[in-house]
């Protein structure tokens, strides 16, 4: 807990602003606790997560995978053999589980359903955080764009800027029809 900073918590004691700030402690003990059941190869992916800089997790040997607490405890109510496979399948694909991907792998084994390829199919699958986004250079579209559009709302700007690549496309196609290729000589 002391890698939380969280100021909630203070040597002296507890310093709660809310009836709803006991509940969120408790709340976060509890998980903290539930983690004295995960493999130490597990728990020490979930330790990795306090490390801010991944090169010195390179630096001590450590692995730069981590593991979120949500996850952790999810796979804490695996038994230890499943929690093996599961730190296997881990290794193997270079992935940890989301929340929702521990979720899962914990109803499958509950069920005793899993196999390796499942859970290597389960994570193996898109996280809600991991969704590529495309990003631009801001001060390099803004030279290019007229001065009155950079008024406008960022949507407006968006739209603006898939219709001159829709436009650009059209214009390249048609500028293609155009040559005669029978004549060109080669």
């Amino acid at each position: 807990m002391k890698h939380q900073q969280n100021d909630t918590l203070s040597l002296k004691g507890t310093k709660c602003h809310s009836v709803d700030d006991i509940g969120d402690i408790k709340t976060k003990a509890y998980r903290y606790i539930r983690l004295i059941y995960l493999i130490p190869e597990l728990l020490q992916l979930v330790d990795d997560t306090v490390l801010k800089d991944k090169r010195t997790a390179l630096k001590y040997k450590r692995t730069a995978l981590t593991m979120g607490l949500k996850p952790a405890v999810e796979l804490s109510y695996l038994n230890k053999e499943e929690q093996k496979s599961v730190y296997m399948g881990i290794t193997y694909e270079d992935l940890t589980p989301s929340h929702a991907q521990a979720i899962e792998i914990r109803k499958l084994c509950k069920n005793k359903k899993i196999t390796f390829d499942m859970l290597e199919e389960i994570l193996c699958q898109n996280k809600g955080n991991q969704n590529e986004t495309i990003s631009f250079n801001k001060e390099k579209i803004e030279k290019v764009l007229p001065n009155e559009l950079l008024k406008r709302d960022k949507r407006y700007i968006e739209q603006y800027i898939i219709k001159a690549i829709i436009m650009y496309i059209e214009n390249q196609k048609n500028a293609l029809d155009s040559i005669d290729f029978d004549s060109l000589e080669i």
